[in-house]
């Protein structure tokens, strides 16, 4: 089990009362990031190079596209780190009343609160 901030379990059983949130969040492996970042900016540097063409052709007139595509950039960036991935976890057998048994047995006794 994984609770954003692990203390919050043991907060819960000493205050007895129930954790409010249960949510398991996959956090992205390194080479997913390394190869997103790659992605990123690979397709940044297509575009900046596509406008610097155009800008060569047509001028000023078309626009250099740096402040959105950084912005876009920042962006996919970003998302490389904090987007929502499905958890690889797995229903524990036996389901709730075996989880309660466990938390029970880990817990002295105090699990579920009264």
């Amino acid at each position: 089990m994984i609770l954003d901030g692990h203390a919050r379990l043991a907060a819960a059983i000493a205050e007895s009362v129930e954790p409010p949130l249960l949510q398991l969040i996959r956090t992205a492996p390194d080479d997913e990031v390394a190869e997103g970042t790659e992605r990123a900016v690979g397709r940044y540097e297509t575009e900046m190079a596509r406008r610097a063409g155009l800008r060569v052709r047509h001028g000023d007139a078309v626009p250099d596209g740096a402040a959105l595509l950084g912005q876009q950039l920042a962006h996919d960036l970003r998302e490389l780190d904090t987007a929502r991935r499905p958890s690889r976890a797995w229903a524990l057998e036996g389901g709730q009343e075996r989880w309660l048994r466990i938390a029970h047995g880990v817990s002295d006794g105090q699990w579920p609160p009264a």
